[in-house]
């Protein structure tokens, strides 16, 4: 599966004033092309009212932590490897979706999921995202994921 970032706008009651207002919010969602990522955005958004898919495009998350935060932070990891040939240290750049309460949260999270890994990583960022919500793929009844 690859995860796409779907530009959604439609009408929205915005619960403190009780107004309805056009918005424009970020959803993600995984998928195996552009088209399935567009049918399940669709069917996500069928509820909410006439609503405009405005853009879809895929990001690449190497790995994505999910809980019951309420925010959706990015952050850039690096693996550091040593150049044999060189001598030299490099490191090379993933990008992890981690989902948190905010950013200390993000951050402990990271940390924690990290911890299992053997290679030598350093966090470079981490920055809150706008994305609403994230809607993972799950299998029909009586049929795996694998079978997809």
């Amino acid at each position: 599966m690859s995860w796409f970032e779907c530009k959604v706008t439609y009408e929205k009651e915005i619960a403190e004033s009780g107004k309805v207002q056009k918005v424009h919010e970020y959803y993600l969602v995984d998928a195996l092309t552009f088209t399935e990522a567009e049918e399940r955005m669709s069917g996500e958004m069928e509820n909410r009212g006439p609503f405009r898919l405005d853009s879809v495009k895929k990001v690449n998350y190497s790995e994505t932590f999910f809980n019951n935060g309420q925010l959706f932070y990015k952050a850039k990891v690096g693996f550091i490897q040593l150049d044999e040939k060189n001598g030299v240290e490099k490191k090379k750049y993933t990008y992890m979706l981690v989902q948190a309460n905010d950013f200390r949260d993000a951050l402990e999270e990271l940390e924690k999921q990290m911890k299992t890994t053997l290679a030598d990583w350093t966090i470079a960022s981490i920055a809150e995202t706008q994305l609403v919500d994230a809607f993972r793929y799950e299998a029909p009844e009586g049929q795996t994921a694998e079978a997809q």
